[in-house]
Protein backbone atom coordinates (compact mmCIF):
# COMPACT_ATOMS: atom_id res chain seq x y z
CA UNK A 1 0.00 0.00 0.00
CA UNK A 2 0.78 3.47 -0.74
CA UNK A 3 2.55 5.11 2.57
CA UNK A 4 0.74 7.69 4.53
CA UNK A 5 0.76 11.86 3.16
CA UNK A 6 1.69 13.06 7.25
CA UNK A 7 3.44 15.89 7.81
CA UNK A 8 6.15 14.74 5.33
CA UNK A 9 5.67 11.06 3.86
CA UNK A 10 5.48 8.95 6.61
CA UNK A 11 4.59 5.17 7.27
CA UNK A 12 1.58 4.05 9.32
CA UNK A 13 4.18 3.22 11.86
CA UNK A 14 5.41 6.75 11.69
CA UNK A 15 1.90 8.28 12.26
CA UNK A 16 1.18 6.77 15.44
CA UNK A 17 5.08 6.38 16.49
CA UNK A 18 5.35 10.37 16.09
CA UNK A 19 2.84 12.23 17.89
CA UNK A 20 1.55 15.32 16.38
CA UNK A 21 4.64 15.70 14.28
CA UNK A 22 4.65 19.24 14.74
CA UNK A 23 4.91 20.12 18.38
CA UNK A 24 4.41 18.13 20.95
CA UNK A 25 2.46 20.57 22.70
CA UNK A 26 -0.58 21.42 24.33
CA UNK A 27 -1.25 25.59 24.14
CA UNK A 28 1.89 26.29 26.32
CA UNK A 29 2.01 23.55 28.64
CA UNK A 30 5.57 21.77 28.22
CA UNK A 31 5.27 17.65 27.96
CA UNK A 32 7.13 15.21 30.17
CA UNK A 33 8.56 12.14 29.43
CA UNK A 34 5.02 10.15 30.15
CA UNK A 35 3.15 11.94 27.40
CA UNK A 36 1.25 14.19 29.78
CA UNK A 37 1.82 17.80 30.31
CA UNK A 38 4.11 19.50 32.97
CA UNK A 39 0.95 20.89 34.52
CA UNK A 40 -1.40 17.92 34.84
CA UNK A 41 2.18 15.74 35.92
CA UNK A 42 2.47 18.13 39.29
CA UNK A 43 0.29 16.51 42.01
CA UNK A 44 -0.77 19.73 43.43
CA UNK A 45 -2.92 20.51 40.08
CA UNK A 46 -6.51 18.90 39.62
CA UNK A 47 -7.78 18.35 36.32
CA UNK A 48 -11.48 18.35 36.65
CA UNK A 49 -14.15 16.76 34.15
CA UNK A 50 -14.21 19.69 31.66
CA UNK A 51 -10.75 20.36 31.56
CA UNK A 52 -9.67 16.63 29.74
CA UNK A 53 -7.95 18.42 27.03
CA UNK A 54 -4.90 19.07 29.66
CA UNK A 55 -4.78 15.06 29.81
CA UNK A 56 -7.10 13.13 27.26
CA UNK A 57 -6.09 10.12 29.98
CA UNK A 58 -8.74 11.93 32.28
CA UNK A 59 -11.47 11.44 29.75
CA UNK A 60 -11.83 7.83 31.03
CA UNK A 61 -11.97 8.82 34.65
CA UNK A 62 -14.92 7.38 36.01
CA UNK A 63 -15.99 9.87 39.22
CA UNK A 64 -17.41 9.10 42.16
CA UNK A 65 -20.50 11.63 42.93
CA UNK A 66 -20.45 13.75 40.06
CA UNK A 67 -23.67 14.12 38.41
CA UNK A 68 -24.31 15.60 34.65
CA UNK A 69 -27.47 18.13 34.34
CA UNK A 70 -29.14 19.42 31.63
CA UNK A 71 -32.05 21.91 30.60
CA UNK A 72 -34.06 22.58 27.50
CA UNK A 73 -36.84 23.98 25.83
CA UNK A 74 -38.65 20.59 25.66
CA UNK A 75 -42.15 20.44 25.30
CA UNK A 76 -43.06 19.17 29.30
CA UNK A 77 -46.73 17.78 27.58
CA UNK A 78 -45.08 15.85 24.85
CA UNK A 79 -45.76 17.69 22.43
CA UNK A 80 -43.36 18.25 19.07
CA UNK A 81 -42.92 22.05 19.20
CA UNK A 82 -40.45 22.05 21.66
CA UNK A 83 -39.78 26.21 21.19
CA UNK A 84 -40.01 28.93 23.70
CA UNK A 85 -42.80 31.87 22.56
CA UNK A 86 -44.71 34.12 23.92
CA UNK A 87 -48.09 31.52 23.89
CA UNK A 88 -45.53 28.24 24.73
CA UNK A 89 -42.81 29.49 27.52
CA UNK A 90 -40.12 27.04 28.69
CA UNK A 91 -38.37 29.20 30.91
CA UNK A 92 -38.28 28.18 33.99
CA UNK A 93 -39.56 31.56 35.43
CA UNK A 94 -39.05 34.97 34.64
CA UNK A 95 -37.10 37.24 37.05
CA UNK A 96 -38.52 40.48 38.55
CA UNK A 97 -36.19 42.02 36.37
CA UNK A 98 -38.16 40.05 33.43
CA UNK A 99 -35.13 37.83 32.60
CA UNK A 100 -36.53 34.33 31.36
CA UNK A 101 -34.22 32.16 33.57
CA UNK A 102 -33.00 28.76 30.99
CA UNK A 103 -30.73 27.09 33.40
CA UNK A 104 -30.19 26.80 37.21
CA UNK A 105 -28.18 24.51 38.96
CA UNK A 106 -27.00 24.79 42.39
CA UNK A 107 -23.53 23.95 44.05
CA UNK A 108 -20.22 23.42 41.98
CA UNK A 109 -19.48 22.57 38.97
CA UNK A 110 -18.64 23.95 34.82
CA UNK A 111 -21.64 25.04 32.27
CA UNK A 112 -19.86 22.69 29.18
CA UNK A 113 -22.13 23.07 26.91
CA UNK A 114 -24.89 25.98 25.37
CA UNK A 115 -27.09 25.41 21.86
CA UNK A 116 -29.42 27.39 20.32
CA UNK A 117 -31.20 28.10 17.34
CA UNK A 118 -34.00 30.37 15.89
CA UNK A 119 -36.46 29.87 12.55
CA UNK A 120 -39.30 28.33 11.07
CA UNK A 121 -38.40 25.23 9.21
CA UNK A 122 -35.08 27.13 8.12
CA UNK A 123 -32.53 28.15 10.30
CA UNK A 124 -32.11 31.52 10.86
CA UNK A 125 -29.60 33.75 12.59
CA UNK A 126 -29.77 34.55 16.12
CA UNK A 127 -32.05 38.07 17.03
CA UNK A 128 -29.01 40.47 17.96
CA UNK A 129 -32.06 42.21 20.51
CA UNK A 130 -31.70 39.06 22.72
CA UNK A 131 -28.71 39.19 25.66
CA UNK A 132 -27.98 35.97 27.69
CA UNK A 133 -26.37 36.93 30.80
CA UNK A 134 -24.48 34.16 33.29
CA UNK A 135 -24.30 34.60 36.94
CA UNK A 136 -22.28 32.69 39.14
CA UNK A 137 -21.58 32.03 42.94
CA UNK A 138 -24.89 34.05 43.96
CA UNK A 139 -23.44 37.19 42.36
CA UNK A 140 -25.77 39.22 40.89
CA UNK A 141 -23.25 40.86 38.34
CA UNK A 142 -23.02 38.70 35.42
CA UNK A 143 -19.57 37.14 34.15
CA UNK A 144 -21.45 37.49 30.90
CA UNK A 145 -23.58 39.59 29.55
CA UNK A 146 -23.57 39.34 25.77
CA UNK A 147 -25.98 39.51 22.40
CA UNK A 148 -26.96 36.25 21.71
CA UNK A 149 -25.44 36.45 18.46
CA UNK A 150 -22.00 37.70 19.90
CA UNK A 151 -21.75 34.83 22.14
CA UNK A 152 -21.49 32.38 19.42
CA UNK A 153 -20.15 34.55 16.16
CA UNK A 154 -16.66 33.43 17.05
CA UNK A 155 -15.07 37.44 17.39
CA UNK A 156 -15.39 37.65 21.39
CA UNK A 157 -13.06 35.93 23.58
CA UNK A 158 -13.10 33.27 25.30
CA UNK A 159 -16.20 32.69 22.64
CA UNK A 160 -13.51 31.78 19.97
CA UNK A 161 -13.96 29.20 17.27
CA UNK A 162 -13.92 25.84 17.51
CA UNK A 163 -15.18 26.25 20.84
CA UNK A 164 -17.62 27.92 19.08
CA UNK A 165 -20.00 27.41 16.36
CA UNK A 166 -22.73 29.02 14.35
CA UNK A 167 -25.14 28.06 12.30
CA UNK A 168 -23.09 27.84 8.88
CA UNK A 169 -20.76 25.99 10.16
CA UNK A 170 -22.93 23.44 12.85
CA UNK A 171 -25.65 21.97 10.56
CA UNK A 172 -27.90 25.09 11.24
CA UNK A 173 -27.07 25.46 14.76
CA UNK A 174 -25.52 27.33 17.54
CA UNK A 175 -23.42 26.09 19.94
CA UNK A 176 -20.59 26.70 22.71
CA UNK A 177 -18.42 24.80 24.57
CA UNK A 178 -16.50 27.55 26.66
CA UNK A 179 -16.34 25.81 29.88
CA UNK A 180 -17.98 28.06 32.66
CA UNK A 181 -16.74 27.09 36.00
CA UNK A 182 -18.75 28.02 39.22
CA UNK A 183 -18.06 27.39 42.96
CA UNK A 184 -21.67 27.92 44.14
CA UNK A 185 -24.08 27.83 41.91
CA UNK A 186 -25.14 29.31 38.16
CA UNK A 187 -28.45 30.90 36.28
CA UNK A 188 -28.43 31.72 32.90
CA UNK A 189 -31.12 34.12 31.91
CA UNK A 190 -32.25 35.72 27.97
CA UNK A 191 -33.23 39.37 27.89
CA UNK A 192 -35.59 40.20 24.81
CA UNK A 193 -36.65 36.47 24.29
CA UNK A 194 -40.32 36.91 25.57
CA UNK A 195 -42.22 36.51 22.36
CA UNK A 196 -39.33 34.87 20.36
CA UNK A 197 -39.44 31.40 19.12
CA UNK A 198 -36.19 29.68 19.94
CA UNK A 199 -34.74 26.79 21.26
CA UNK A 200 -32.15 26.27 23.69
CA UNK A 201 -29.59 23.33 25.91
CA UNK A 202 -27.65 24.01 28.59
CA UNK A 203 -25.54 21.25 30.40
CA UNK A 204 -23.29 21.05 32.74
CA UNK A 205 -21.35 19.34 34.74
CA UNK A 206 -21.50 19.25 38.60
CA UNK A 207 -18.45 17.47 40.80
CA UNK A 208 -19.00 16.68 44.93
CA UNK A 209 -15.71 17.89 45.26
CA UNK A 210 -14.87 21.69 44.58
CA UNK A 211 -11.01 21.62 45.93
CA UNK A 212 -9.21 23.65 43.24
CA UNK A 213 -12.01 24.84 41.32
CA UNK A 214 -11.79 28.44 40.43
CA UNK A 215 -14.91 30.05 39.04
CA UNK A 216 -15.15 31.45 35.68
CA UNK A 217 -13.09 34.95 34.97
CA UNK A 218 -13.38 34.77 31.10
CA UNK A 219 -9.62 35.00 30.97
CA UNK A 220 -9.20 31.49 31.35
CA UNK A 221 -6.01 30.04 29.07
CA UNK A 222 -8.32 28.12 26.53
CA UNK A 223 -5.61 28.26 23.34
CA UNK A 224 -4.38 24.67 24.58
CA UNK A 225 -8.16 23.26 24.12
CA UNK A 226 -8.69 25.37 20.97
CA UNK A 227 -5.22 24.04 19.87
CA UNK A 228 -6.56 20.06 20.31
CA UNK A 229 -9.75 20.42 18.53
CA UNK A 230 -8.09 21.89 15.62
CA UNK A 231 -6.56 18.72 15.02
CA UNK A 232 -9.61 16.74 14.76
CA UNK A 233 -8.86 13.64 11.79
CA UNK A 234 -5.55 14.01 13.09
CA UNK A 235 -3.60 12.55 16.50
CA UNK A 236 -4.79 14.54 18.91
CA UNK A 237 -2.73 13.45 22.04
CA UNK A 238 0.21 15.38 23.20
CA UNK A 239 3.85 14.09 23.55
CA UNK A 240 5.55 11.05 22.77
CA UNK A 241 6.44 9.04 20.72
CA UNK A 242 5.23 6.54 22.02
CA UNK A 243 5.61 2.79 22.00
CA UNK A 244 3.93 1.20 18.67
CA UNK A 245 3.25 -2.34 17.32
CA UNK A 246 2.41 -2.00 13.71
CA UNK A 247 2.42 -4.48 10.62
CA UNK A 248 -0.20 -6.45 8.49
CA UNK A 249 -2.04 -9.43 7.99
CA UNK A 250 -4.03 -10.65 5.23
CA UNK A 251 -7.39 -12.68 6.28
CA UNK A 252 -9.48 -15.02 5.12
CA UNK A 253 -12.88 -15.48 5.60
CA UNK A 254 -13.36 -16.13 9.33
CA UNK A 255 -9.91 -15.26 9.88
CA UNK A 256 -8.61 -13.11 13.03
CA UNK A 257 -5.26 -12.24 14.37
CA UNK A 258 -3.99 -10.77 17.27
CA UNK A 259 -1.87 -7.55 16.54
CA UNK A 260 -0.90 -6.06 19.84
CA UNK A 261 -0.96 -7.47 23.62
CA UNK A 262 0.28 -4.98 26.40
CA UNK A 263 1.15 -5.43 30.01
CA UNK A 264 -0.09 -3.24 32.60
CA UNK A 265 -0.75 -0.76 33.60
CA UNK A 266 -0.98 1.56 30.88
CA UNK A 267 -3.42 3.11 28.47
CA UNK A 268 -3.89 2.25 24.86
CA UNK A 269 -4.28 5.73 23.35
CA UNK A 270 -4.22 4.98 19.46
CA UNK A 271 -5.91 2.08 16.75
CA UNK A 272 -5.31 2.82 13.05
CA UNK A 273 -6.32 0.44 10.71
CA UNK A 274 -6.20 0.90 6.96
CA UNK A 275 -7.86 -1.02 4.22
CA UNK A 276 -10.24 -1.11 1.52
CA UNK A 277 -13.78 0.71 1.82
CA UNK A 278 -15.43 -2.43 0.23
CA UNK A 279 -13.44 -4.41 3.07
CA UNK A 280 -14.85 -2.34 6.12
CA UNK A 281 -17.80 -4.31 6.83
CA UNK A 282 -16.45 -7.22 6.35
CA UNK A 283 -14.06 -6.62 9.33
CA UNK A 284 -14.10 -6.28 13.29
CA UNK A 285 -11.74 -5.60 15.99
CA UNK A 286 -11.91 -7.30 19.48
CA UNK A 287 -11.04 -5.71 22.52
CA UNK A 288 -10.08 -7.39 26.36
CA UNK A 289 -9.20 -5.51 29.10
CA UNK A 290 -7.11 -7.25 32.32
CA UNK A 291 -8.63 -10.50 31.33
CA UNK A 292 -12.33 -9.45 30.90
CA UNK A 293 -14.98 -10.57 28.53
CA UNK A 294 -13.97 -9.80 25.04
CA UNK A 295 -16.20 -7.23 23.24
CA UNK A 296 -15.94 -7.61 19.49
CA UNK A 297 -17.42 -4.10 17.38
CA UNK A 298 -17.64 -4.65 14.14
CA UNK A 299 -15.13 -2.02 11.84
CA UNK A 300 -18.16 0.96 10.49
CA UNK A 301 -19.15 1.06 14.38
CA UNK A 302 -16.19 1.26 16.27
CA UNK A 303 -14.79 4.26 13.40
CA UNK A 304 -18.35 5.97 12.71
CA UNK A 305 -18.83 4.87 9.26
CA UNK A 306 -22.84 5.56 8.07
CA UNK A 307 -22.06 3.34 4.69
CA UNK A 308 -18.95 2.93 3.32
CA UNK A 309 -19.23 4.81 0.07
CA UNK A 310 -20.07 8.00 1.82
CA UNK A 311 -18.52 10.23 4.16
CA UNK A 312 -17.10 8.78 7.23
CA UNK A 313 -17.18 10.60 10.79
CA UNK A 314 -14.00 12.87 11.41
CA UNK A 315 -14.39 13.89 15.39
CA UNK A 316 -11.24 14.46 17.58
CA UNK A 317 -11.26 10.68 19.04
CA UNK A 318 -12.48 8.78 16.39
CA UNK A 319 -13.15 8.20 12.44
CA UNK A 320 -11.39 8.78 9.35
CA UNK A 321 -8.80 10.64 8.30
CA UNK A 322 -8.58 12.59 4.78
CA UNK A 323 -6.69 9.17 3.67
CA UNK A 324 -9.27 6.85 4.41
CA UNK A 325 -7.40 5.63 7.12
CA UNK A 326 -9.67 4.62 9.84
CA UNK A 327 -8.59 5.98 13.22
CA UNK A 328 -9.37 5.62 16.95
CA UNK A 329 -7.90 8.54 19.88
CA UNK A 330 -10.11 7.43 22.79
CA UNK A 331 -8.05 6.33 25.98
CA UNK A 332 -8.32 2.73 26.45
CA UNK A 333 -7.01 2.28 30.26
CA UNK A 334 -5.95 -1.22 31.28
CA UNK A 335 -4.19 -2.24 34.89
CA UNK A 336 -3.21 -5.72 34.18
CA UNK A 337 -3.09 -6.76 30.32
CA UNK A 338 -4.47 -5.25 27.09
CA UNK A 339 -5.51 -7.38 24.01
CA UNK A 340 -6.54 -6.22 20.91
CA UNK A 341 -7.19 -8.54 17.50
CA UNK A 342 -8.73 -8.21 14.30
CA UNK A 343 -11.29 -10.41 13.04
CA UNK A 344 -13.10 -11.15 9.57
CA UNK A 345 -16.87 -12.38 8.96
CA UNK A 346 -17.27 -16.11 8.08
CA UNK A 347 -18.76 -15.12 4.84
CA UNK A 348 -17.81 -15.28 1.43
CA UNK A 349 -15.43 -12.74 -0.39
CA UNK A 350 -12.20 -12.12 -1.38
CA UNK A 351 -10.06 -14.72 -0.27
CA UNK A 352 -7.77 -12.54 1.70
CA UNK A 353 -8.61 -9.11 2.79
CA UNK A 354 -5.21 -7.32 3.60
CA UNK A 355 -5.19 -5.28 6.19
CA UNK A 356 -2.58 -2.60 7.95
CA UNK A 357 -2.54 -1.47 11.87
CA UNK A 358 -0.86 0.47 13.78
CA UNK A 359 -1.76 -0.04 17.79
CA UNK A 360 0.01 2.61 20.28
CA UNK A 361 0.14 3.29 24.27
CA UNK A 362 0.74 5.85 26.56
CA UNK A 363 3.91 3.92 28.71
CA UNK A 364 2.40 5.22 32.03
CA UNK A 365 -0.53 4.05 34.26
CA UNK A 366 -4.11 5.38 34.18
CA UNK A 367 -5.57 7.34 36.70
CA UNK A 368 -6.51 5.35 39.78
CA UNK A 369 -10.47 6.02 39.14
CA UNK A 370 -10.24 5.00 35.15
CA UNK A 371 -12.60 3.04 33.35
CA UNK A 372 -12.54 -0.01 30.73
CA UNK A 373 -13.50 1.32 27.16
CA UNK A 374 -16.65 -0.11 25.98
CA UNK A 375 -19.10 0.03 22.92
CA UNK A 376 -22.73 -0.51 22.47
CA UNK A 377 -23.98 -1.34 19.56
CA UNK A 378 -27.52 -1.38 18.73
CA UNK A 379 -29.54 -2.40 15.83
CA UNK A 380 -33.62 -1.34 15.45
CA UNK A 381 -36.19 -1.02 13.08
CA UNK A 382 -39.13 0.64 14.69
CA UNK A 383 -42.68 -1.54 14.70
CA UNK A 384 -45.96 -0.31 15.17
CA UNK A 385 -47.18 1.22 18.79
CA UNK A 386 -43.85 1.66 19.53
CA UNK A 387 -43.58 4.84 21.38
CA UNK A 388 -39.22 5.59 21.82
CA UNK A 389 -36.28 3.40 19.86
CA UNK A 390 -33.98 2.58 22.83
CA UNK A 391 -30.21 3.91 21.72
CA UNK A 392 -28.35 2.94 25.12
CA UNK A 393 -28.65 0.46 28.34
CA UNK A 394 -25.94 -0.09 30.58
CA UNK A 395 -25.11 -1.56 33.86
CA UNK A 396 -22.33 -0.24 36.51
CA UNK A 397 -20.72 2.44 37.68
CA UNK A 398 -19.59 4.58 34.62
CA UNK A 399 -19.99 6.94 31.92
CA UNK A 400 -21.12 7.52 28.36
CA UNK A 401 -19.06 9.99 26.43
CA UNK A 402 -19.95 9.89 22.98
CA UNK A 403 -22.88 8.34 20.05
CA UNK A 404 -22.63 7.67 16.75
CA UNK A 405 -25.54 7.44 15.17
CA UNK A 406 -26.85 6.03 11.33
CA UNK A 407 -30.23 5.97 10.26
CA UNK A 408 -32.16 4.66 6.88
CA UNK A 409 -32.96 3.56 4.31
CA UNK A 410 -36.35 3.99 4.20
CA UNK A 411 -39.13 6.34 2.81
CA UNK A 412 -39.12 9.65 1.64
CA UNK A 413 -40.13 11.29 4.83
CA UNK A 414 -37.94 9.64 7.26
CA UNK A 415 -36.61 13.20 8.67
CA UNK A 416 -39.73 13.21 10.53
CA UNK A 417 -37.75 11.06 13.12
CA UNK A 418 -35.51 14.02 13.63
CA UNK A 419 -38.24 15.86 15.93
CA UNK A 420 -38.36 12.98 18.38
CA UNK A 421 -36.56 13.97 21.83
CA UNK A 422 -33.49 12.13 22.83
CA UNK A 423 -34.47 10.98 27.00
CA UNK A 424 -31.58 9.38 29.59
CA UNK A 425 -32.31 8.01 32.46
CA UNK A 426 -30.11 7.81 35.33
CA UNK A 427 -29.77 4.91 38.17
CA UNK A 428 -33.34 3.51 37.53
CA UNK A 429 -35.04 7.24 37.70
CA UNK A 430 -38.49 7.57 36.69
CA UNK A 431 -38.53 10.71 34.91
CA UNK A 432 -35.29 11.87 32.57
CA UNK A 433 -32.89 13.97 34.08
CA UNK A 434 -31.84 14.64 30.75
CA UNK A 435 -34.66 15.71 28.28
CA UNK A 436 -33.91 17.15 24.54
CA UNK A 437 -35.40 19.07 22.08
CA UNK A 438 -34.92 16.63 18.72
CA UNK A 439 -32.18 14.31 17.31
CA UNK A 440 -30.13 17.40 14.95
CA UNK A 441 -30.43 19.39 18.28
CA UNK A 442 -28.69 16.76 20.28
CA UNK A 443 -25.26 16.79 17.56
CA UNK A 444 -25.61 20.45 17.58
CA UNK A 445 -27.62 21.36 14.15
CA UNK A 446 -30.82 22.63 13.23
CA UNK A 447 -33.83 22.43 11.31
CA UNK A 448 -33.02 19.17 9.97
CA UNK A 449 -29.14 20.44 9.68
CA UNK A 450 -30.18 23.36 7.05
CA UNK A 451 -28.36 26.22 6.74
CA UNK A 452 -29.49 29.79 5.82
CA UNK A 453 -29.86 28.57 1.94
CA UNK A 454 -32.06 26.05 3.03
CA UNK A 455 -29.85 23.21 1.79
CA UNK A 456 -29.30 20.19 4.22
CA UNK A 457 -25.53 20.91 4.59
CA UNK A 458 -22.97 18.07 5.94
CA UNK A 459 -20.48 18.81 8.47
CA UNK A 460 -17.39 17.86 10.31
CA UNK A 461 -16.46 19.25 13.73
CA UNK A 462 -14.16 18.06 16.59
CA UNK A 463 -17.25 17.11 18.93
CA UNK A 464 -20.13 17.01 16.76
CA UNK A 465 -21.06 16.39 13.15
CA UNK A 466 -23.09 14.70 10.56
CA UNK A 467 -21.30 14.43 7.39
CA UNK A 468 -24.09 12.47 6.08
CA UNK A 469 -27.60 14.42 6.19
CA UNK A 470 -29.03 13.27 2.52
CA UNK A 471 -32.20 12.51 5.04
CA UNK A 472 -34.70 13.64 2.29
CA UNK A 473 -33.68 10.72 -0.14
CA UNK A 474 -32.87 7.78 0.38
CA UNK A 475 -30.33 6.61 2.45
CA UNK A 476 -30.70 8.40 5.47
CA UNK A 477 -28.37 10.76 7.56
CA UNK A 478 -25.55 9.45 10.05
CA UNK A 479 -23.94 11.79 12.98
CA UNK A 480 -21.88 11.78 15.81
CA UNK A 481 -21.22 13.47 19.31
CA UNK A 482 -18.49 13.74 21.77
CA UNK A 483 -19.51 14.14 25.19
CA UNK A 484 -15.96 14.43 26.92
CA UNK A 485 -16.56 17.49 29.29
CA UNK A 486 -20.07 16.60 30.18
CA UNK A 487 -20.27 12.82 29.83
CA UNK A 488 -23.55 11.57 31.41
CA UNK A 489 -22.06 9.44 34.92
CA UNK A 490 -23.90 6.97 36.36
CA UNK A 491 -23.26 5.09 40.07
CA UNK A 492 -25.58 1.86 38.89
CA UNK A 493 -26.63 2.16 35.14
CA UNK A 494 -27.85 4.59 32.44
CA UNK A 495 -30.38 3.95 29.85
CA UNK A 496 -31.47 6.36 27.03
CA UNK A 497 -33.97 6.45 24.52
CA UNK A 498 -35.16 8.44 21.31
CA UNK A 499 -39.12 9.50 21.37
CA UNK A 500 -40.76 7.85 18.31
CA UNK A 501 -42.79 10.78 16.79
CA UNK A 502 -46.09 9.94 15.06
CA UNK A 503 -45.91 10.24 11.27
CA UNK A 504 -42.55 9.15 11.63
CA UNK A 505 -41.77 5.92 9.47
CA UNK A 506 -42.64 2.90 11.68
CA UNK A 507 -39.58 0.82 9.27
CA UNK A 508 -37.21 3.03 9.78
CA UNK A 509 -33.54 1.42 10.39
CA UNK A 510 -31.34 2.70 12.83
CA UNK A 511 -28.22 1.78 14.24
CA UNK A 512 -26.50 3.52 17.52
CA UNK A 513 -22.98 3.29 18.85
CA UNK A 514 -22.64 4.65 22.30
CA UNK A 515 -18.97 5.10 23.55
CA UNK A 516 -18.64 4.50 27.15
CA UNK A 517 -16.35 3.40 30.17
CA UNK A 518 -17.05 1.05 32.99
CA UNK A 519 -15.05 1.19 36.38
CA UNK A 520 -13.80 -2.46 36.96
CA UNK A 521 -15.48 -4.18 39.73
CA UNK A 522 -12.45 -4.84 41.64
CA UNK A 523 -11.63 -1.10 41.26
CA UNK A 524 -15.46 -0.28 42.44
CA UNK A 525 -15.75 1.00 46.11
CA UNK A 526 -18.33 -0.27 48.36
Amino acid sequence: MAELNWVGRMTLVGLLSVAIGLSGTVGCAQTTGDGRSAEVSDESSRVFPWEWWRDPATVAVVSDGDRVVMSSSHCPSGCRFDHHSAAETRFLRVTDDGEGVIFNAQGAGAVTRIWMVMGNTISTPLESEIRIRIRIDGDQRPVVDLPVTELFSGATSPFLPPLVADLEVSGGGHVSYVPIPFRDGCEITLIGAESSKMWFQTTARLVEDPAGLRSFTGNEPLDGFRSMLRRAGTDPWPGGPFPTTSGSVVLDPGGEETIAEFDGPDVVNGIIIRSSREDWPRLGVRLTFDGGEPMLIPLPDLFGVTRVNQPVSRSLFVGGDADDDLYCYFPMPFFQSAKIELMRRPVEGPPGVAVEYAVRRLGSPPPESAGHFGVQVRKFTGEPGLEEIPILDLTGHGAWVGLFSAFGPGTENDWLFLEGDERVFVDGEASPSWHGTGVEDFFAGGFFFRGSDGEPRPFLQPLHGAPVVNFFHRPGPGMYRLMLGDAVVFDRGVRAELELISGSSENLPVRTVGYYYLRPPSRTGP
